[in-house]
């Protein structure tokens, strides 16, 4: 059968599996706190779910990595006439922040349409929505500090270069060559507070590349660096952002995709939407040799102490 199928046929069972897995725990909480014990069972079942949810995710994590390999192959062969014809290609994570925002949109209505189904009442299904309301705007909090690692890992690296490899040889056309991968890690134990799983999950379904190490789970983003090796590239399904420290402490980033997040009070900030990631570098660049013009001069530095500098200033 054609991969589409099955990749649909995985995300149903998904789905569905993760509405049951939910339904298992509410039905498990609703009993301890109206102590009708038998409905607590259901908590024989939570395991299970898990279980299956997890191999279910992997088989569809698999099967999009070998969607993106075909891809990506095909990609290749038709490289040099695109070049040819086209000019710069559109970048891959162009439409990050909709398909986002669209699984965002689907885990809400799936949770709300769960929460209606075990018990029919708006004050609940309202309070779920105003008490997601109140916790966005303190996600950070909720996840917790994050740590950030380099990881090591042949497995890794290779699920991120399927999955960016589209993204790196553009990149490698301009210039930037491949570092390292660059993980931030948060505490699992920060599941209880609820709001991790929904982002957590939300992030999974958007294709980010996770592991679990001990009580944490870490995410791993390629960091590319350019031939001059002034300006680091960090690359994420939302899309890219370039990096380049000056000497003075003060440091350009440029992003291709929106967003609400403060950066630090020597952090030069500009954005480049819905651009292929040749004119967004082309941006970044030409920024920086105009700073270098004014007198500011690049910080050519490179490696993860260094990076990680930046990013933490940032």
């Amino acid at each position: 059968m054609p991969r589409r199928f099955w990749i649909g046929f995985y995300v149903i069972a998904l789905c569905l599996l993760v509405c049951l897995l939910l339904a298992s725990l509410a039905s498990c909480i609703n009993g301890l706190i109206t102590h009708l014990w038998l409905e607590c069972i259901a908590a024989v079942l939570i395991p299970y779910f898990v279980w299956l949810s997890w191999i279910t995710l992997g088989l569809l994590r698999h099967t999009l990595r070998g969607r993106d390999i075909d891809d990506n192959s095909a990609d290749r062969r038709d490289t040099d006439t695109v070049d040819q014809t086209h000019g710069a290609e559109s970048n891959p994570s162009g439409y990050g922040e909709w398909r986002a925002t669209a699984l965002v949109v689907l885990v809400l209505v799936a949770l709300v349409a769960l929460i209606w189904t075990i018990h029919r009442s708006e004050m609940l299904v309202l309070a779920f929505i105003v008490l997601f309301c109140i916790s966005a705007p303190f996600g950070i909090k909720l996840i917790g500090p994050a740590k950030c690692v380099q990881i090591a890992s042949s497995t890794v690296e290779r699920r991120l270069q399927n999955r960016y490899r589209t993204e790196v040889n553009q990149l490698a056309q301009v210039g930037f060559k491949p570092m390292f991968i660059f993980g931030e890690s948060t505490s699992l134990y920060r599941l209880v507070l609820i709001y991790p799983i929904v982002l957590y999950t939300i992030m999974l379904l958007n294709r980010e590349t996770a592991i679990v190490k001990g009580s944490r789970i870490v995410f791993g983003y390629p960091v590319l660096n350019s031939t001059d090796g002034k300006t680091y590239v960090y690359l994420m399904q939302l899309g890219l952002k370039f990096y380049t420290r000056f000497e003075d402490g003060s440091i350009l980033l440029t992003k291709s995709f929106g967003g609400t997040a403060k950066f630090g009070p020597n952090v030069i900030f500009q954005r480049l939407c819905d651009a292929s990631i040749h004119d967004v570098w082309t941006e970044h660049n030409n920024r920086v040799q105009q700073l270098e013009a004014e007198g500011k001069r690049a910080d050519a530095e490179t490696g993860f102490a260094t990076f990680y500098r930046i990013w933490a200033e940032a």
